[in-house]
């Protein structure tokens, strides 16, 4: 009979084991990554769409440096641009143009198509922590120096506006980390400065309508945010924003298409610090941050699959090189790394959705165990 007991006990164990494996969400695959030769920093990375493909922007020892990639990986040109004492790119946009670039001079070049430089202008004032494209064309760029402030260009590279926003419900902001540009305005995450020098700051998020105005604006120091660190427009309305904890933790807040909170998760054990967050197209979200490395304390940098309630469903160490941007795809996502390494992920055909619930998979290996403990009986 002890005999009996175990090899059923064994059989269930197996089937489980299966089982889990079979229902499980897949990790993606690592297609290929492609490195882009001679680059020494690899800054900026987005989606061409008149290419089709990707662009890239950063530096080369012969100075600030466009690279053009097809959608398949391949590095189909390059084009090195002089922009005064620039000696590389941090943001590059795709216009009908040419390109708008932002460099580490803090400038913003209208570049044409053989790389001539058609108009040039210089943020005034403060570290710019933030840049999009808007739709309408041109540019909105957050920076941040006594107060924080906003900047609109145009496509011409003429300032349409600024606004600094020093004190909006009681106490002064502290940064603006994140400003995109999204339907009717503009969306702006950052923390708001305490009145109180031992108090908490608390994370912002801000809407703005097209010239600057605040439209609402909501703080989450009472769900225990203390900075959010970027934020997103989710296809369905509301945001996702990366955050940090009062107890500095890294979290993600879903919000509403007014900001108020309707999620929050934690990922203490997982990350340090989540610094990008965006809708998966086959559902749920796309992570992006570091931990500290056991060994050295250094960032070990992950992406993180989450599904829409939070949990866990597969990561990709990408170890100490700097991730500067992941871009999703209709099959997975692009990841471009600061050493110029562009690795591309797609996803197993049954990993992007599971059919078996975990009560049906309880019931199925209950099921099954009997049944194999009966075959078992049978033969004894």
């Amino acid at each position: 009979m002890r005999a009996y007991v175990r090899r059923t006990f064994l059989v269930c164990m197996i089937l489980f084991l299966v089982c889990g494996a079979v229902g499980a969400i897949q990790p993606p695959d690592l297609n290929r990554t492609v490195t882009i030769d001679g680059a020494t920093e690899l800054a900026a990375f987005t989606e061409s769409p008149v290419a089709g493909g990707f662009i890239a922007a950063g530096a080369t020892e012969d100075g600030p440096t466009v690279w053009f990639v097809a959608a398949d990986g391949t590095v189909s040109g390059n084009m090195t641009v002089a922009i005064g004492n620039a000696s590389t790119i941090r943001y590059v946009q795709e216009n009908e143009d040419g390109y708008v670039v932002f460099t580490d001079t803090h400038d913003f070049v209208g570049i044409g198509p053989e790389g001539e430089t058609q108009w040039t202008w210089h943020v005034p004032y403060g570290e710019v922590s933030s840049v999009d494209a808007v739709p309408a064309g041109g540019i909105i760029a957050a920076a941040n120096y006594l107060n924080p402030t906003i900047y609109r260009l145009d496509a011409d590279g003429t300032p349409l506006w600024n606004r600094s926003y020093a004190d909006t419900s009681g106490a002064g902001l502290g940064r603006i980390q994140s400003v995109k540009a999204v339907d009717g305005g503009y969306i702006v995450a950052g923390y708001a400065r305490p009145l109180i020098a031992s108090a908490d700051s608390a994370g912002l998020v801000m809407y703005l309508d097209e010239e600057g105005n605040v439209i609402w604006e909501e703080r989450y120091g009472e769900e225990g945010i203390g900075y959010v660190v970027n934020i997103n427009p989710l296809p369905n309305g509301g945001y996702i924003a990366p955050a940090l904890t009062t107890a500095d933790e890294a979290a993600v807040l879903i919000l509403n298409a007014t900001g108020a909170a309707v999620d929050l998760f934690s990922y203490p054990k997982r990350m340090e610090l989540i610094y990008y967050a965006d809708a998966a197209p086959g559902g749920g979200y796309y992570l992006l941050g570091y931990d500290a490395s056991l060994v050295n304390d250094e960032p070990q940098f992950l992406a993180l699959g989450v599904s829409t309630d939070g949990k866990e469903e597969w990561m990709h160490w990408f170890g100490d090189t700097p991730v500067r941007a992941l871009v999703p795809t209709a099959d997975g996502f692009v990841a471009a790394g600061e050493n110029g390494e562009i690795s591309f992920f797609t996803f197993h055909e049954a990993g992007k959705e599971t059919d078996l619930s975990d009560a049906w998979m309880f019931i199925f290996v209950i099921l099954a165990a009997m049944g194999a403990g009966y075959l078992i009986y049978r033969q004894r």
